[in-house]
């Protein structure tokens, strides 16, 4: 990190996944390219502080806005969009190690596996051991 106090560990590249209800798929059918999404119910996350809508992005690099067909959104909380998805809101990108155990369940689907999403490093930063509390050295 720039802040040479702080010292980076890499905890995991976490792997983006779009994900839907089996009834939702069931009635609105099963997208099978990127441009499928444009006739679904897309959850959008925005960021609270600007309200931009944050692009879906895939393995290729490829950065798409999602035109949302109706109205589900979530603004600052990550889990909301979860939640719509598992309720049958509509289709939502979002981490894999979120909605693992959904995937496993069959409660949710993933949905364009072939492309699947982009992955993003989780770090952890944190300061030279001699500022450390007992608790934080031990997960570190």
């Amino acid at each position: 990190p720039a802040d040479s106090n702080l010292i980076a560990r890499k905890l995991e590249d976490a792997e983006l996944v779009i994900v839907a209800t089996p009834g939702y798929l069931k009635r609105a059918g099963m997208p099978t390219a990127v441009d499928d999404l444009h006739a679904h119910e897309c959850i959008q996350f925005e960021l609270p502080s600007s309200g931009r809508t944050i692009p879906w992005l895939f393995n290729d690099g490829y950065g798409i806005d999602v035109a949302t067909t109706g109205s589900y959104g979530t603004s600052g909380d990550y889990l909301a969009g979860v939640t719509l998805a598992r309720s049958g809101a509509g289709l939502f990108q979002t981490y894999r190690f979120i909605v693992e155990q959904d995937l496993r369940a069959g409660t949710l689907v993933e949905v364009l596996p072939g492309l699947g999403g982009r992955s993003r490093p989780f770090m952890l930063l944190y300061p030279h051991a001699r500022f450390l509390s007992s608790r934080v050295r031990v997960f570190v």
